[in-house]
């Protein structure tokens, strides 16, 4: 079965109101962290006011500009002093089991199917599309000195299944191009993943790209 759809900014919030239902999920919420100019606001993807917990999806724009980058520190650092649980989403991340349980803890198995089809299209985990890189040209290539920095340190942070698919994603990407650099470009760290293979469990996923 070949999945319909991918996680996305709009995909984000509509996941977060199934998996966790008890709270109420609003999007493009601005908070105003200058009282002195109102034109100064952070606008959030998804925010659970009562929860205190705020959704932010990261396109490839945070982590192919250094300006981003900073101004993405700031946010969060605003945020985490007003109380909020700031997490953020990347764009090479999906819905696995293990990334929803990392993302919103203990969840109900009828939910988390729901939202599989909801977002991808399918019944089944191993249909959805796998974590990585697979058609898009925003690849680690190219990423700033800071977005291969954020890349490498969430790599750490998911779940392992996501470096699993994310490596599996880059080698069949980079058999496919004629230069590999393009893919994954020169940073030690990141070559170093086409080397890292995760359990054959956690590559059971949807590849754009024949192994």
């Amino acid at each position: 079965m070949i999945p319909t759809g991918e996680m996305s900014e709009k995909a984000l919030i509509e996941v977060a109101s199934v998996l966790l239902p008890s709270f109420e999920w609003i999007s493009q919420k601005r908070f105003y962290y200058d009282p002195s100019n109102k034109r100064r606001f952070y606008k959030v993807d998804c925010v659970a006011l009562d929860a205190r917990i705020v959704f932010e999806y990261e396109g490839p724009n945070h982590y192919c500009d250094v300006w981003k980058s900073q101004r993405d520190d700031e946010r969060l650092l605003f945020f985490e002093s007003q109380g909020f649980t700031f997490l953020r989403w990347p764009y090479f991340c999906q819905l696995s089991r293990d990334v929803a349980n990392h993302f919103f803890g203990d969840y109900d198995e009828d939910a988390y199917l729901e939202c599989l089809v909801r977002v991808y299209g399918v019944e089944s985990e191993k249909h959805i599309l796998a974590s990585g890189f697979h058609t898009t040209e925003n690849t680690p290539s190219n990423y700033t000195h800071l977005g291969v920095n954020r890349f490498i340190a969430e790599l750490s942070e998911l779940p392992i299944v996501v470096k699993s698919q994310v490596a599996e994603s880059l080698r069949r990407y980079c058999r496919d191009t004629e230069d590999a650099n393009l893919v994954v470009g020169i940073d030690p760290r990141v070559r170093a993943l086409l080397d890292f293979e995760g359990s054959a469990g956690d590559l059971t996923a949807f590849y754009t790209r024949d192994p």
